[in-house]
């Protein structure tokens, strides 16, 4: 099996100069911009997109926008962002070579490490990488100051006499990282995976890359700020409100429905009663049995709901469907409140063009990706138009 993994790792280096593949552009949708940085465990070799798969979804689905940067870019297409900073078969100092323009170039506010795999494999002065990864810490926190890095041990090896060297590495690496600020975090990833979580001796399977990002968000949700500050659940105010946007330039604008799609329109003390009357909502206890509804003032028992993707009003017809399409849980926002679907965790009432929709960050359609996406998805709770 080594052997054969051996042969693995020699590709790896290849890709690593340049030699088998280019990266594809970058993706961003304006959330919390987090830099997985390392070699072909990074990468996800075996499982294209590797940890970041599993890692993106516990984000999303705990409320957080984030948008993971970097260089290099692949995954799977449910995968909403593809980048990183990923080279396989590089070893510290060859991270440490470049690692000051790339973070300067992405200006992460957080920082994932799991490198030192290759310095293991390749035998290359393993008294010294402890050394080569506090500058490589270092160099990053030159080049971010503000940023939060999360440092981890290396995962199991299949071979017991390299495993035996990488736990030499880890046994360094707290050590490390307790020198270098409050900043600086030391993830202990080698506990959360065993041997049986390689698919090659080297790299993890599915479940073990599953592993791997679940290791991750636990130590990103014990440090506020590093996944971003918003998305703590909100009560959103009781009876008649109307819902303004709060995309600067567009503030003047409310939700409203109109021939049944939901729309946002500018409305002032000179609108008409009808444009009032739409554009006002009762917030009331969720039909699916949490968070809220929202109840059209004009068309009672009709609720602001999605449907394939379109947000519109609907009568509630009692089914299970209809009444979690037309639930919404309110998340904080640095400018407002959030509005995140109760049954599509991870994805919010969004305007663009004037119309809703519900937006899932990173997602394929025009309404998911578009580079305004945070603002748009930010709401104020105002005093009702048509109380």
């Amino acid at each position: 099996m080594w052997r054969r993994c051996a042969l693995v790792l020699t590709t790896l280096c290849l890709t690593a100069l340049g030699l088998t593949g280019v990266a594809t552009a970058a993706e961003s949708n304006g959330g919390v911009r987090i830099l997985p940085l390392g070699a072909s465990i990074t990468d996800g070799f075996n499982v294209p997109g590797g940890y970041r798969i599993a890692l993106w979804r516990t984000l999303a689905n705990a409320g957080h926008l984030v948008d993971f940067v970097g260089s290099q870019s692949n995954g799977p297409a449910d995968l909403p962002d593809h980048d990183h900073e990923g080279h396989p078969g590089w070893r510290i100092d060859q991270i440490d070579a470049n690692v000051d323009a790339w973070v300067r170039g992405t200006a992460p506010r957080t920082v994932l490490i799991h490198v030192g795999t290759n310095d293991v494999v390749q035998n290359h002065d393993l008294p010294g990488a402890p050394a080569r990864l506090g500058a490589l810490v270092d160099h990053i926190r030159a080049a971010a100051p503000n940023a939060d890095v999360f440092v981890s041990s290396l995962i199991p090896l299949g071979d017991p006499a390299l495993n035996a060297k990488a736990n030499t590495l880890n046994a360094a690496i707290p050590g490390v990282v307790q020198g270098k600020g409050a900043r600086v975090h030391f993830v202990d990833m080698n506990s959360a995976l065993t041997a049986a979580d390689l698919a090659d001796g080297v790299h993890p399977t599915r479940a073990g890359y599953d592993k791997m990002a679940a290791r991750w968000a636990t130590a990103l949700a014990a440090v506020p700020g590093s996944a971003g500050d918003d998305g703590a659940p909100v009560t959103l105010p009781s009876g008649a409100r109307s819902l303004r946007v709060t995309t600067p330039g567009f503030t003047d604008r409310y939700v409203r429905h109109q021939n049944s799609l939901g729309r946002t329109e500018h409305v002032d003390a000179g609108s008409s009663a009808l444009l009032k009357s739409d554009a006002t909502w009762r917030v009331v206890p969720g039909l699916a049995g949490g968070c809220h509804s929202l109840e059209s003032r004009n068309f009672p028992g009709y609720y602001l709901r999605h449907q394939n993707s379109r947000v519109r009003i609907s009568a509630d017809d009692g089914t299970a469907l209809t009444r979690a399409d037309a639930t919404w849980c309110g998340r904080s926002a640095p400018t407002g409140v959030r509005l995140s679907s109760w049954n599509i965790p991870g994805s919010y009432l969004r305007h663009i063009n004037s119309e809703l929709w519900l937006a899932t960050p990173g997602g394929s359609n025009a309404w998911d990706t578009a580079a305004n996406l945070v603002p748009d998805i930010a709401w104020s709770f105002d005093a009702p138009w048509s109380p």
